[in-house]
């Protein structure tokens, strides 16, 4: 049954939270902690690793009690996890942004203790959310276009998050600073208050909204096993119909449908409805998993790491304080656009070519920002080539995430946690080892010539592995039509775009109840985030 525009666009919004906290933490968190609190690079950078490790420890262990978790008083167990994730963002989320002038006199390096705590809590909760919400969307509908339409949804409000967030700090920088000041400094508390409180009272809308319209299917409890499957009786992957005949999953018709969006995969029964169709152990010894993670974690390390350093290369190189809140900006709008490209891109070549065109764009974008001496209409356009750029392979990996759970949602957080793992560790590692070599490759307090090769040599590095993981998952998907279906060539190029994805879905049952997660969007930002 389809699911009303109502439902959809009140999930929509459920990420919204996350989505205005997530774009505060990384385009001005490393700008708040060091111009403003005047903290130095590598502790900065220190706090957002750890905070980053929080994250990914901690997802994989929300995401597996989601799957297996049970209603809490009549509440969902993936909306349950939102609720107590959105609390633990809306109590430390100001602690971060938000100065304290007099715990700051009085504690001194127990402020910075302080600070870790809320962090950590933090990214704990926004954790929560992200898994809890992703997961989700697989449980309102098992349409596969439905499915993306939901990612579609839920990824423009992300970038319109991003925008309204850049669009805020853009109003509050250029009128509450004190005249003269050409940069972000310590005067600019009163400013990361007004849109932390802004972010806040806004996001409380929104999750509001999600509660209260987006329903949940109760969780059907598992039934007993009267006659358990045994090697001599069910192989594994093997599916019956409604009416006992067996049923094999293919490439073509295998849970998640593959293909592009609007195709719909044929009804397919699990042997015992209710049960977890795959466990983690199947997940991790699928080579799928491993080469989907690795393009999730390059594409987040591009839109993140360019998210978080184009502010600080405006900052270091044309000392004007406007350009700080507006680049941002024009990456977020920039963003929006390529959400809407994205449609076009995916109808004429395919999903995995318009990750390809996403690197392409990154690989413009790093050859600009190696050119010294750049001007604020150039830096603008640089901008948007990373806007386009992460939202093109972010959203694009969400959608073969998808692809790859197909039917197996119960399994759906452990998948999202997973691919989030390592996106939360590489980044978070990526931003210390840039942050720490500040001190070999800073002349003094001058950092625009270092900043100017992370913004080129640095993020040219991510866009690399993902071309690697494009290969390796292309390499699967030939290898397989050539070995066995024996295609011509010809034959095989013809259909490269109407089954781009139709190999991620997953063909291998497990009876246990043990699992595995995957990002987000988040993939987050995350991502899938993101994603």
């Amino acid at each position: 049954m389809a699911i009303s525009n109502t439902v959809k666009y009140a999930y929509g919004v459920g990420h919204v939270f996350n989505d205005l906290c997530a774009s505060m933490w990384f385009t001005y968190l490393l700008v708040y902690l060091h111009y403003v609190l005047q903290l130095g690079r590598t502790l900065s950078g220190f706090l957002l690793m750890m905070g980053q490790l929080a994250d990914a420890v901690a997802t994989p262990v929300i995401g597996l009690q989601s799957d297996r978790g049970t209603e809490i008083c009549g509440y969902g167990r993936r909306k349950s996890w939102h609720a107590v994730g959105s609390l633990c963002v809306l109590v430390t989320f100001p602690i971060i942004f938000i100065v304290c002038d007099e715990c700051f006199q009085a504690m001194n390096s127990g402020y910075i203790l302080l600070l870790l705590v809320a962090v950590c809590v933090f990214q704990f909760g926004w954790g929560a959310v992200q898994v809890s919400h992703m997961a989700l969307s697989l449980d309102l509908t098992e349409r596969e276009s439905e499915r993306e339409e939901l990612n579609l949804i839920r990824y423009i409000f992300c970038v319109s998050s991003e925008v309204t967030v850049s669009f805020v700090a853009c109003v509050t920088f250029m009128t509450l600073g004190t005249p003269g000041d050409t940069t972000i400094n310590p005067g600019d508390s009163y400013s990361f208050e007004v849109i932390t409180l802004t972010i806040v009272a806004m996001g409380v809308i929104f999750s509001g909204l999600f509660h209260a319209l987006t329903p949940e299917r109760p969780t059907p409890p598992a039934p007993p096993s009267l006659h358990p499957a045994t090697p001599s009786t069910r192989r594994r992957g093997e599916y019956h119909r409604v009416d006992g005949s067996p049923r094999y999953p293919s490439a073509s018709t295998s849970q998640g449908g593959g293909g592009l969006a609007g195709d719909e995969a044929p009804s397919v029964t699990p042997a015992f409805p209710g049960r977890p169709q795959r466990c983690w152990r199947d997940w991790l010894r699928d080579a799928r998993f491993y080469e989907l993670s690795l393009l999730y974690t390059a594409s987040r390390l591009i839109g993140n790491l360019a998210t978080i350093y184009t502010p600080i290369y405006v900052a270091e190189t044309l000392h004007d304080r406007k350009m700080i809140a507006l680049v941002p900006l024009i990456m977020s709008l920039s963003g929006v656009g390529a959400s809407f490209l994205l449609r076009a891109l995916k109808r004429h070549i395919g999903k995995k070519g318009s990750v390809a065109v996403g690197v392409v764009v990154g690989a413009g974008a790093c050859a600009v920002a190696a050119l010294p001496g750049l001007s604020p209409w150039v830096m603008l356009g640089l901008a948007s080539l990373w806007g386009v750029s992460g939202s093109l392979m972010v959203l694009v990996t969400l959608y073969m995430a998808s692809n790859l759970i197909g039917q197996h949602t119960d399994s759906a957080a452990f998948i999202y946690c997973g691919m989030g793992f390592a996106d939360k560790i590489t980044n978070g590692f990526a931003v210390l080892l840039i942050q720490g070599l500040t001190r070999v490759g800073c002349y003094g307090d001058d950092c625009s010539e270092y900043y100017r090769w992370v913004m080129s040599v640095g993020l040219l590095l991510p866009l690399l592995l993902a071309v690697i993981a494009l290969a390796l998952l292309n390499k699967d998907r030939l290898s397989r039509h050539l070995q066995h279906h024996r295609t011509p060539l010809l034959v095989v190029r013809h259909h490269m775009h109407e089954d781009d994805d139709a190999l991620l879905s997953s063909t291998s049952s497990c009876s246990s109840d043990g699992m595995l997660l995957t990002p987000g969007i988040t993939l987050g930002y995350g991502t899938i985030t993101k994603v």
